[in-house]
């Protein structure tokens, strides 16, 4: 009887993920750009080689589409430039990721205080998701800076390095701070705030870098541009598949030599790949595309947000959204809630959010609303009808 049982639920158990996975792939989305074929990506990249070859003919040309090798060639150095010149940087540096990029950075800064020590808000990445890379790999040791629910202030560092402290006295070489800080609802603060900050750094001579794994939400959510940003810092990571919707890759911007040292690091950590040209061209396909739509997603979160928030049990963090992404807070089981997201998808073909994390002694959920283009193709009478099916 036990036996039958067990393989009664399981049975039961893969029939409903069996089914979630058919919503999730043939529903309309409202976060992200919602479900593709994994071969898409490869056809269009391989659709611009093919394009690009076309358009005449002559040693440049096949030059520029040769593959790079191990971190070398026109194609993805001219790339650099262009993501380099976007930010008003010296120079930049193609890396696989940021788990790489930003230790590296950090690592670099401490090599040349002559201390190991940063800070970062207790959010960061390089905190909760990467094993602690940056003290097992590189020796750096770090300050948990600030409240963890807020962005990180000019405040918050007078308090650790005291109020006449300064890189030498305290040992702290440099400070990451991202933008916009995806754990705590893609959270900002002020431009006021930030330059404050800045102009504290580089008066006490503390390195100020910036994790801008969503930095293209940042920018138009402050009303500036991507260089008037990083004149704000020393060194900058963005990423290309969070947003941009590219294959995986990353980049390292900063001056010149800071630059060179990196392309060091990573070869030392085996990250300069043999050659990494689909990646680079899926970034270079999508990366205007994504900056010329950021501004209409931010409006877009603030207006989504703004339907949730008619209904007594749901709530966003922060309210309204800074930039375009948000927390979404449900009231009620967890269970529960995702049979009700399964009915609306159902009913309305509509897939409202992926998982929810439990709320920690609350009857609650607590998911993560990052708006692409999925989310303009929905209209704001059909997703009120979907969220108040939801309730």
């Amino acid at each position: 009887m036990l036996a039958s049982r067990k393989v009664w639920f399981m049975s039961n158990a893969d029939a409903l993920a069996s089914e979630r996975t058919h919503l999730r792939l043939t529903c309309r989305h409202l976060a992200g750009s919602g479900p593709k074929h994994p071969a898409d990506e490869i056809e269009a990249v391989a659709a611009w080689l093919r394009d690009y070859g076309d358009q005449g003919s002559g040693e440049d040309l096949v030059q520029g589409l040769q593959p790079d090798v191990y971190g070398k060639g026109a194609l993805l150095e001219e790339f650099e430039d262009e993501v380099a010149a976007l930010f008003d940087m010296p120079a930049a540096r193609f890396l696989p990721s940021g788990c790489m990029a930003q230790p590296i950075a950090l690592r670099i800064w401490s090599d040349r205080a002559g201390n190991p020590t940063t800070a970062f808000h207790a959010t960061s990445h390089l905190e909760l998701h990467e094993e602690f890379g940056y003290r097992e790999l590189h020796g750096l040791q770090a300050h948990l800076i600030g409240d963890a629910n807020r962005p990180t202030t000019a405040a918050d560092v007078i308090e650790l390095i005291g109020p006449d402290g300064d890189a030498h006295d305290t040992g702290l070489a440099s400070l990451l701070v991202e933008l916009p800080a995806r754990e705590i609802g893609g959270q900002l603060p002020t431009w006021e705030q930030l330059v404050e900050l800045s102009e504290l750094c580089r008066a006490r001579g503390i390195r100020l870098h910036l994790d801008g794994a969503r930095v293209w939400q940042a920018a138009p959510a402050y009303g500036r541009s991507l260089s008037e940003l990083a004149a704000l810092f020393d060194s900058i990571y963005v990423s290309f598949y969070k947003d941009v919707g590219a294959l995986s890759g990353a980049m390292l911007l900063g001056p010149r030599d800071f630059i060179d040292e990196a392309a060091i690091w990573q070869r030392r950590q085996g990250g300069t790949l043999y050659s990494a040209m689909a990646n680079i061209v899926s970034a270079r396909l999508h990366l205007t595309s994504c900056l010329e739509r950021m501004p209409q997603l931010i409006t877009r979160a603030r207006q989504v947000a703004a339907l949730f928030s008619l209904h007594e049990h749901a709530s966003v963090i922060p309210d309204p959204p800074h930039t375009s992404m948000f927390h979404l807070r449900l009231e009620g089981e967890v269970s529960e809630l995702l049979k009700a997201r399964d009915r609306v998808a159902r009913e309305k073909g509509i897939w409202l959010f992926g998982g929810l994390q439990p709320v920690k002694g609350q009857a609650a959920g607590r998911t993560e609303l990052s708006m692409g283009a999925a989310s303009l193709a929905l209209s704001d009478s059909e997703l009120a009808a979907a969220i108040a099916l939801l309730f």
